[in-house]
């Protein structure tokens, strides 16, 4: 079963055409930025027109409705934006930890003095193939991001464990709502939960006789023998033994229900497990 949701941003723009954008609008200012943009790279400004298409982009960005050009299970954490490792199944043993990455766009931004802020809200539900929601809760991460920059490039990473799921067939939804807009938007990640492997039975002990029916023989006793005269050596001094190095290693990563996303961790539900970013 596939997990990868991917959706180009230029494309996710196009599909915002069926919102009630002022579209002559946009294309105006889009239109008159990039011949701005031209007129400065021939007059040898690159920098000044690289600003002008920059604001070009955040005048689309503000206009675009949140959505996710990417939304998928990754087989470990992210090193950084774009850089993860995407899990190739979605199939999980029962008590898995299931790691979830997406990048969202057309998101809003605070202000803080000279700061931009980027602010979310999740929410997850956890559902059958035919929608009957077996658990959700509002509001159980916090996503944060202060930069002096407008920066595109957020990153979602939440970590959930369902641990007493049954085996069967699932899907995840995570919604973000976006705190500096009115700007709401989620994504399915379908997934199947399979019975843990029982535990391997312990190797026979060879030591044990065969059971077989007969007794295994006793023991013979060795006919006692002369001892030897002792020859003492004296003895020498013994090197000081260097002192053990002390263990070094940092602490596991939390394993606890709650879900883990940068930066923020929510209280766990008290009727089902629940997701940690």
């Amino acid at each position: 079963m596939s997990v990868v949701r991917r959706l180009s941003l230029v494309g996710a723009l196009l599909l915002s055409a069926a919102l009630p954008i002022p579209a002559d609008a946009v294309a105006g200012e889009l239109a008159d930025r990039a011949k701005t943009a031209e007129e400065l790279i021939a007059g040898g400004k690159p920098v000044q027109a690289l600003a002008e298409m920059e604001a070009s982009f955040n005048a689309a960005w503000d206009l675009a409705p949140l959505g996710f050009s990417e939304a998928l299970f990754v087989a470990a954490r992210p090193s950084g934006f774009g850089i993860y490792d995407a899990r190739v199944s979605s199939v999980f043993r029962e008590g898995e930890d299931m790691l979830v990455y997406a990048e969202p766009f057309g998101f809003g931004y605070g202000r803080e003095g000279e700061l931009f802020l980027i602010d979310f809200k999740a929410d997850f539900q956890l559902k059958t193939p035919t929608g009957q929601i077996l658990h959700e809760q509002k509001g159980f991460a916090d996503l944060k991001m202060k930069s002096r920059r407008r920066n595109k490039e957020f990153q979602v990473f939440i970590t959930y464990n369902f641990s007493g799921l049954k085996p069967g067939d699932y899907i995840l939804t995570t919604r973000l709502h976006d705190e500096h807009s009115d700007k709401v938007a989620g994504f399915d990640l379908p997934f199947t939960i399979t019975a843990a492997t029982p535990p391997s039975a312990p190797a026979p002990d060879v030591g044990a006789p065969a059971e077989t029916g007969t007794p295994p023989a006793e023991p013979q006793t060795p006919a006692p023998q002369t001892p030897a005269p002792e020859t003492r050596i004296p003895d020498a001094e013994a090197p000081e033994a260097p002192a053990p190095a002390s263990p070094t290693g940092e602490a596991p990563a939390p394993g606890t229900p709650a879900p883990a996303a940068p930066a923020s961790q929510a209280p766990s539900p008290d009727t089902a497990p629940v997701p940690q970013p």
